[in-house]
């Protein structure tokens, strides 16, 4: 296995996340579209930080499980359904994170209260499930993030981040936390939101610049945090 493959990269945005507060007990998932078909990579129930590349599941839109031998939670049901609505989107994380869970109660868009919320500047989407429909019924969350969001918000539960690329939610999953305790203490406080010029350029130095640097620096840091999980690599990658 090569350092670019897709279930060693899985495994390592799990330690990340993990490392950076994102973790979800058991629960929660990270999933990457398998090119060339109506599939994608995703993880079992297990801690973030367990993971590793050779307990990774590929499973079909219609959730018939192609590779591995672990069970996959119902709940991976919105991957299939995001996947089949939105072409754009590569990579799906789900986090119940302490933060963000505390500010999904709110039933309210990210406030703009650091730089870092300006990732989420006109890209967030709210959805309440009323409990009348099945817990895992994916068509109404595909729908919330319509055709140009890349963030639910999951009112009283967590957050969906989506993005092209499994590295473009990670970063985003692990800034959305941060971005909701600023929110979350920003509130208690009475603090003011930057002004809308400073939040759009800040989003556009923060695509550009931000995320890739994010990304790079936390991959290198599992070097030394995670060395098992180098070990599944092979030669010069490990």
């Amino acid at each position: 296995m090569d350092i670019d493959d897709t279930r060693f990269k899985i495994a390592a945005a799990r330690r990340i996340l993990q490392r950076e507060g994102c973790d979800s007990g058991i629960a929660g998932h990270v999933s990457v579209r398998s090119p060339g078909e109506d599939a994608f990579w995703v993880t079992p129930f297990e801690y973030f930080d367990e993971t590793t590349p050779d307990r990774l599941l590929r499973v079909t839109f219609d959730l018939e499980v192609l590779e591995g031998d672990w069970a996959p939670s119902p709940a991976i049901q919105f991957h299939a359904a995001i996947y089949r609505e939105r072409p754009d989107v590569g990579s799906i994380i789900h986090t119940h994170s302490y933060e963000v869970s505390l500010f999904s109660t709110l039933g309210t868009e990210l406030g703009m209260y650091n730089v870092v919320a300006a990732l989420f500047h006109g890209r967030q989407a709210l959805f309440c499930d009323d409990g009348s429909r099945p817990s895992a019924d994916g068509k109404p969350l595909a729908a919330a993030l319509g055709d140009d969001k890349s963030v639910v918000i999951m009112q009283n539960h967590g957050a969906v981040i989506t993005g092209p690329t499994l590295e473009h939610a990670a970063v985003d999953a692990i800034s959305l936390e941060k971005a909701a305790r600023y929110h979350n203490d920003a509130v208690r406080l009475g603090g003011r939101e930057m002004p809308l010029a400073e939040v759009e350029q800040t989003q556009r130095d923060y695509d550009e610049h931000f995320r890739p640097a994010t990304w790079a620096a936390n991959f290198r840091r599992l070097r030394r945090s995670d060395p098992d999980l180098f070990d599944h690599l092979d030669g010069e990658d490990r």
